[in-house]
């Protein structure tokens, strides 16, 4: 094993359970959500039920967005995070939070690298040669003014979940998609067929990074006494990761093999549990692929802008539920109740897309419940 998996699978894997799980201020039932969780990890199910997950905003007249804008004034920042935490009614398994958010694939902020933000977004512009000589060195820069202000807010939101919420964390990214940022989509797809192996060496050494970065952010919630979950808000009771590569939704099976397979390999085995980030159709193709990959518990699909919803997917979903993996579907919430009729409840979970208000989630877990 890697040097990352080694320490993410030593002393890291103890520290969640020590937390208590009594009540938060903003769910008082927490332990038995936490437990729904677990049982999900466990491809198992309480009740019967399928996890339902998601959130609607009970006031629409004050939009809640990342926040991004007021990074760089962390109590400002800090207050309207507290706001939105409270201004969100979680489905009947969601889980209240807090998450410090810097965009996707925000890795390279965190080494250094440049950054544009705004209030909701985030991105950064390529720079890498076709040489790949001025490539960085893919080390974390702690002096960096990136990772200051991960450090502060994250310490803040820790402080602020304790009691009250769980603290999430922003989305590293997978090496493969960092790399698609920082050379260029159409550049880095014409790398995999001209020159893999400086693909393959870039995404292994960003590898002790994201471990790191992990570690870190696993210390700073158990310090504050903060449960610590990832961008898809489910509970653990060991550390997991989410594992990424959008590359394989662009390249066929001959360059998965050679150039994503073994880098999303290498994430799997970062943490005790790892859950795939299986996004859009043209990523399926490569399912069977991703299910030979042991260290892969549990596979989450979103099915993508201007493609089939999550009901024409049921045939994958079942395969992925025969094949011994939990399974997390982003759905829209008028799919919902047919979509948990259709599928086994055991290691299913349903996140709830698009509810325009508390009444109505409300309504949509009651009736995947059966109370209506």
């Amino acid at each position: 094993m890697d040097r990352a998996g080694t320490y993410e699978k030593g002393r890291r894997t103890a520290t969640v359970p020590a937390l208590e799980r009594g009540p938060l201020a903003l769910s008082p039932d927490f332990a038995a959500r936490a437990g729904r969780h677990e049982a999900w990890w466990a491809r198992a199910s309480v009740e019967g039920l399928p996890l339902l997950l998601g959130y609607a905003n009970r006031d629409p007249a004050r939009p809640i967005t990342r926040r991004m804008e007021w990074r760089e004034d962390p109590a400002r920042w800090l207050e309207a995070k507290l706001r939105d935490v409270a201004q969100l009614a979680p489905a009947s398994d969601a889980l209240p939070f807090i998450r410090v958010d810097l965009g996707p694939c925000c890795l390279p902020m965190l080494m250094g690298l440049d950054r544009e933000y705004g209030s909701d977004t985030a991105w950064s512009h390529a720079f890498i040669r076709d040489d790949w000589s001025n490539a960085p060195a893919w080390t974390l820069d702690r002096q960096s003014a990136g990772w200051k202000t991960f450090d502060t807010l994250l310490r803040a939101a820790a402080g602020a979940a304790r009691g009250r919420a769980v603290l999430a964390t922003p989305n590293l990214g997978g090496p493969c998609d960092i790399l698609s940022n920082l050379r260029g989509a159409t550049e880095l797809c014409l790398d995999t067929v001209d020159q893999p192996e400086r693909i393959a060496a870039a995404t292994a050494a960003m590898i002790p990074a994201l471990a790191e970065a992990g570690a870190f952010m696993r210390d700073t919630a158990f310090q504050s006494g903060a449960e610590l979950v990832h961008w898809h808000m489910l509970g653990s009771d060991q550390p997991y990761v989410i594992a990424e590569c959008d590359l394989l939704f662009s390249v066929g099976p001959d360059i998965a093999e050679q150039v994503c397979l073994p880098d999303i390999e290498r994430q799997s085995r970062m943490a005790p549990r790892c859950i795939f980030h299986l996004d859009g159709a043209g990523s399926t193709r490569h399912l069977e692929a991703l299910l030979d990959i042991p260290a892969i518990r549990a596979v989450q699909y979103t099915p993508g802008a201007g493609t089939p919803s999550a009901l024409a997917w049921l045939d994958m979903f079942r395969r992925i539920q025969s094949q011994g993996r939990s399974l997390l579907v982003y759905a829209p919430i008028e799919e919902v109740p047919a979509l948990a009729r259709a599928l086994r409840p055991e290691g299913l979970a349903i996140q709830i897309d698009g509810a325009r208000d508390p009444a109505q989630l409300e309504a949509v877990c009651r009736a995947v419940r059966g109370k209506d």
